[in-house]
């Protein structure tokens, strides 16, 4: 019974870190910060565990020992419960006042007090199977720690196969919860020689573990909505729908206008209610009431393709968001192949955005990388619509990525992609650097006013015959037919072509497979990125 309980910590243990960067990643972004904080304490914590485990076990009669083992098991499913309260409430205000101090801080509310108490178990066992033993050898001590890691792998498994996927990651610790509290009633069961103030108090304490996991699990399911069908967009912050999967927490939310775009609307405009779906916290399509798009870069990104491509025969969207660019292709005549690696994704558009994808669009789910790698060249339109806030896809960016999407056009085709320009990192300037190497000539349409914002969006275009580019500069754009927010954001844009040669970003290294920089230019902007979006989006949203 002690080594399987060892083997359920060693899984819990493992399986917290996984959620606990899930529910750090709406607050403080996809980085290198909340891995070095949640291993950084996760570390210190198994040490501290290790030696208080070890002190306590010196002079411990075996009986105690016993009863302190199962009464450890209570003991951290009460502090998990406990974390699983206070987290939703904290780590908004902690990243508002350090993205990378903020990370520490919340990794030891999620996980110091029952990472403490598990690890403390593996000296206690030791020390209970000493007499066994008779002090020879390692008195056991190789097999208790060979339980415990085969559990951590058991645990990292059921973790990134069967808790995040499905559950929301404010169920996911409460499950663990549960499951640590009922170790303990099935060891002071099994054990019934144990010190009867000590098993009273376990039983107690995991009992409370327990039922306060399932009342709080049970109060989250029912006010965690998942409507279908037509529902009313608010002009509030309204979750709607939450989907947890392996790519990242989905939610669809309502919202008023203002909230969302870049630039000053007269008040009317700015209540107006749109439809949002985000992807852990970030921004990643949207619409109107109307079912038109609530974000430039859609508009945008039709607009120059079909301009430059009156009527394309196959157009391929690398990431289908909310459907809108497919389906308006799909519209427009074309046959339309999309490729999204999160199936989730496509259960949220047709639910909630009113995608409808016939007959004459096809939908892989897979990686896109994979897909361009192996895709005919005889796309009249590449359209890249991957970047999700912070969440810069790295391998996505990289020479010999752009040199197969290259490969992919046909011999008139086109080539799009929405980006993010900032004013504290050269992300922007290695993206174009790495771009131009591939594709040669290509045209950047960006917001005029960068200089005075730290954030503004930006717009890659190449052709496979790069004299098809020079078409954008007399392209007529009707403002009226967008919606005004929209059009308000089109007329400060500004547009320059660019080679590697280029003033802007001569000399600046591109990324390759073999020598991929992205991470280290990105660092900065993901950071910025991160805390403009917590200043503007409520907590209550972020969390779970």
């Amino acid at each position: 019974m002690e080594r399987f309980a060892i083997f359920v910590t060693g899984a819990a243990i493992l399986a917290l870190q996984l959620i606990a960067s899930r529910i750090m990643v709406p607050f403080f972004g996809v980085s290198l910060y909340i891995w070095t904080g949640i291993l950084s304490i996760t570390l210190l914590c198994l040490a501290f565990g290790y030696y208080v485990g070890g002190i306590y076990s010196r002079n411990t009669p075996k009986e105690s020992l016993h009863a302190v083992f199962y009464f450890i098991p209570a003991l951290s499913s009460v502090a998990l419960l406990t974390s699983a309260l206070v987290y939703p409430i904290t780590l908004g205000g902690l990243a508002r006042i350090s993205l990378m101090g903020g990370t520490f801080v919340a990794s030891i509310i999620l996980l110091s007090a029952p990472l403490v108490a598990m690890s403390a178990l593996n000296p206690i066992l030791v020390a209970i199977e000493r007499s066994a033993a008779e002090k020879q050898g390692d008195a056991g001590a190789g097999w208790v720690f060979f339980v415990s890691t085969i559990g951590s792998v058991f645990g990292v498994i059921v973790a990134a196969f069967c808790l995040i996927p499905y559950f929301s990651n404010q169920l996911s610790m409460l499950m663990i919860a549960t499951t640590l509290g009922v170790l303990t009633l099935g060891g002071v069961t099994v054990h019934r020689d144990l010190p009867r103030r000590l098993r009273v108090t376990a039983s107690v304490l995991a009992g409370l573990g327990v039922m306060g996991s399932a009342i709080i699990a049970g109060s989250h399911i029912a006010k965690n909505p998942s409507q279908l069908g037509d529902v009313p967009i608010a002009t509030s912050w309204t979750v709607v729908a939450s989907y947890p999967s392996a790519f990242g927490s989905l939610k669809v939310v309502d919202a008023p206008l203002k909230f969302v775009v870049g630039v000053a609307l007269p008040q009317t405009e700015g209540e107006r209610g749109v439809r949002l779906m985000l992807n852990d916290g970030m921004f990643q399509d949207g619409i109107f009431a109307d079912g038109s798009s609530a974000f430039l870069f859609s508009h945008l990104l039709e607009t120059v393709a079909t301009n430059l491509v009156p009527e394309p025969r196959r157009v391929l969207v690398l990431g289908l968001g909310a459907g809108l660019i497919p389906g308006y292709f799909a519209r427009r005549g074309a046959q339309v192949d999309v490729v999204e690696i999160n199936a989730q994704t496509l259960r949220v558009a047709k639910a909630y955005f009113g995608y409808n994808p016939g007959k004459e669009t096809k939908i892989y789910i897979e990686d896109a990388r994979t897909f361009v790698t192996r895709c005919d060249s005889d796309y009249d339109v590449v359209l890249v619509d991957l970047f999700v806030g912070d969440g810069v896809p790295e391998h996505l960016l990289t020479k010999e990525f752009f040199d197969d999407v290259r490969r992919c056009l046909s011999d008139t085709g086109v080539f799009g992609m929405n980006s993010l320009a900032d004013n504290v990192s050269d992300l922007h300037r290695h993206i174009l650097s790495t771009a131009t190497h591939s594709l040669g000539r290509v045209a950047l349409i960006s917001e005029a006013g960068q200089s005075s914002q730290s954030i503004t969006s930006a717009f890659l275009f190449a052709a496979r015959h790069q004299e098809a580019l020079d078409k954008i500069p007399g392209m007529k754009i009707y403002l009226d037919q967008f919606p005004p927010s929209i059009a308000s954001e089109m007329s400060m844009l500004s547009l320059q072509f660019l080679t590697p040669d280029s003033s802007l970003i001569a000399g600046v290294p591109y990324s390759t497979d073999e020598n991929n920089r992205v991470a280290i230019y990105a660092a900065p902007a993901q950071m910025l990125y991160r805390k403009l979006t917590i200043e503007v989006i409520p907590d209550f949203v972020l969390a779970n």
